[in-house]
């Protein structure tokens, strides 16, 4: 080493080791970041079909089909638990007995955590209008958070939050005893 370099080192080490301390405090006072929930879609809601009034059961008589086409979401702690945030998506399509290019569908957001109290779910009702000539679209709903209460320092893991369509009693009933019929 030269000789003239030491003196710059030795002036830089406090320097250096100033730095190195710092950064290593921070590391250890930075606080582990937490799972956020996960939203999970029930195999038995994740579809809609729509038919119109009377018995028949077959495409002809559909009127409305959608499924879930994603969703995008962020979660935040803060001192009493855990906020998601998240937009969901739809895709859906008119059916060969729509009588209208209008139409709106619900879906739900649920924690079962919080069953049976009411703020264990919340349905959410969505308007779609079809363009002349398009029968498919993708519908994205606005933003919607869930808060989800927490002990201080608790993590979200296991706390599901549950979507799916808002489904009469016999559009359940078809969904499970049609699990090939559910769009993709």
């Amino acid at each position: 080493m030269a000789p003239h370099a030491l003196p710059r080192l030795a002036r830089s080490l406090p320097l250096l080791l100033l730095a190195g301390l710092s950064a290593g405090c921070s590391a250890f006072s930075r606080e582990e970041p937490r799972a956020c929930p996960q939203v999970r879609v029930d195999a038995a809601t994740a579809g809609l079909t729509v038919f119109r009034d009377g018995p028949g059961r077959d495409l002809t008589d559909v009127e409305l089909q959608g499924s879930f086409a994603g969703y995008e979401g962020t979660c935040a702690y803060g001192k009493t638990g855990v906020t998601v945030e998240m937009v969901l998506s739809f895709a859906v399509g008119l059916g060969p007995a729509a009588a209208t290019r209008e139409s709106t569908f619900q879906y739900f957001v649920a924690l079962p955590r919080y069953f049976p109290e009411p703020a264990a779910k919340r349905v959410y009702t969505v308007g779609v209008s079809f363009p002349a000539n398009v029968d498919r679209v993708i519908v994205r709903d606005e933003k919607l958070s869930v808060h989800i209460p927490l002990e201080p320092g608790a993590t979200a893991e296991g706390q599901d939050v549950y979507v799916g369509f808002q489904l009469t009693p016999e559009q359940l009933e078809y969904n499970r005893s049609h699990p090939s019929a559910a769009p993709r």
